[in-house]
């Protein structure tokens, strides 16, 4: 597994959002695929921000309660973002995302976003792993 880079299972830029878009329409975006957070990405896939479910729940409380639905990703976003390379292989991810308690790792290569790998990709990696080493008895 040490060898398998986290580019042969990262998810494309599709997952990634872009600023603009309602609270509404991300959290129908993080259900459609399945993840609790994802990227933003401005003008020329430069990363510009995070946002998970967490990111947007109070802010859609609040939305909810004042009949207000104004706010746009942007407004909640996280800006300081931790990224890697796909080039970093599956296990140095999983440490990393274990440690950084990180659920959705964006991809970055020269400075733009390629894809994101999620926690829950990772450990399909590894356990299809696991089960390419068992021996068949």
């Amino acid at each position: 597994m040490d060898t398998k880079l986290a580019r042969s299972i990262m998810r494309n830029t599709d997952v990634a959002l872009r600023p603009g878009i309602a609270l509404d329409r991300v959290s129908d975006h993080l259900s459609k695929h399945h993840l609790p957070g994802a990227p933003v990405m401005g003008e020329a896939n430069k990363l510009i921000g995070y946002v998970s479910e967490y990111d947007c729940l109070q802010q859609l409380m609040q939305s909810s309660y004042y009949c207000d639905n104004a706010a746009l990703v942007e407004d909640v976003m996280s800006t300081k973002v931790i990224c890697e390379s796909p080039d970093i292989s599956i296990m140095d991810l999983a440490s990393r995302m274990n440690a950084d308690r990180i659920n959705v790792m964006p991809m970055v290569e020269s400075g733009k976003l390629v894809g994101a790998v999620s926690r829950g990709d990772v450990m399909r990696a590894l356990v299809k792993d696991m089960e390419e080493c068992k021996v068949p008895v």
